[in-house]
């Protein structure tokens, strides 16, 4: 199986825009371009939590306006300028981390990973006026205490952040991350978060993330195999995600991660047709995970996975 520590954000720009359509609603790449950063910090102060994550998204998460952003997060003086650079420093961390193991990587990548996550905790770890951009920052800072292996932290940023929007997809997908055994928790202690989770779609979405995720956990010589020993062990988890309704599909944090990880897992229950029923539903609104864990990491490996059958039946 592939390595969870692909680099989190590997896609190219022209690849894959993951604010989901926001920006073209909103001009933000002709706003970023002509340096109007007064106009797009406007738009950020008057959307809703989910859509400024994926305002932030769409800007600093790929090089697509690399010198504009570095310029403007360098300068930072308000309250959205602090917001946007840490989003900008936090993926310059895990680019500089690279994909590699811990144990793999050399000095250059530690002190990179460390440098940025440094910038991006400055930039996030303070007071904002705005509650939305308070709830953004503390969600942003779990994955920054990520990186920097600290738990007890993590979870405060995530009490704070959801305290301020309790619907704060990254607060909850961050933190689900933390408490992957592949980091600092373990698959009981993941499992018993999703399961407390109150909201029903967020629990919805983070059931079938975690479904995806121990399926990747499994490290065995070929897909067949795992999906075996996958579909043994969590045969219930599958029976009860697929007895709840289903999120509808559209452009919210939630929905994306819920649809695209039930498509993946349509493909492991030997469902091809319902597999590909979704992702067309989805369209461009594919996310780099789960699909980077599978080496599905552009939309050409997407072309060619979805001209391959699903797996068999388990």
């Amino acid at each position: 199986m592939l390595s969870f520590f692909s680099s989190l954000f590997s896609a190219k720009p022209e690849e894959r825009d993951l604010s989901f359509g926001l920006k073209a609603e909103y001009g933000i790449d002709a706003l970023v371009r002509r340096q109007q950063w007064a106009a797009v910090e406007a738009t950020a102060q008057a959307l809703p939590g989910d859509a400024l994550s994926r305002l932030l998204d769409g800007i600093c998460l790929s090089h697509q306006h690399h010198e504009e952003v570095t310029r403007y997060a360098v300068a930072a003086a308000s309250e959205f300028g602090h917001l946007l650079a840490g989003a900008w420093y936090l993926f310059l961390a895990w680019e500089a981390r690279t994909g590699k193991w811990g144990n793999q990587l050399t000095t250059a990548e530690v002190d990179g990973f460390g440098h940025y996550l440094s910038l991006a905790e400055q930039s996030l770890n303070r007071p904002f006026a705005n509650p939305a951009f308070g709830s953004e920052a503390q969600a942003r800072l779990v994955r920054v205490w990520m990186g920097f292996s600290e738990k007890d932290k993590a979870l405060d940023s995530f009490t704070h952040s959801t305290a301020l929007d309790e619907t704060k997809f990254w607060a909850y997908h961050h933190l689900f991350k933390v408490l992957s055994a592949k980091w600092l928790g373990s698959k009981d202690e993941l499992r018993a978060f999703v399961d407390a989770v109150e909201l029903p779609a967020m629990r919805y979405a983070l059931l079938a993330m975690y479904l995806v995720e121990v399926f990747d956990d499994f490290d065995t010589e070929d897909a067949r195999s795992a999906q075996r020993k996958w579909y043994a062990e969590n045969r219930a988890g599958v029976a009860q995600l697929l007895a709840l309704p289903a999120l509808p599909v559209n452009s919210s944090l939630v929905s994306v991660y819920a649809n695209n990880n039930l498509a993946y897992l349509w493909h492991l229950l030997g469902e091809r047709e319902k597999r590909d029923r979704l992702l067309d539903q989805l369209g461009n609104r594919v996310p780099v995970y789960p699909w980077a864990y599978f080496g599905l990491d552009s939309p050409k490996a997407m072309r060619a996975f979805r001209k391959g059958g699903a797996l068999a039946r388990p």
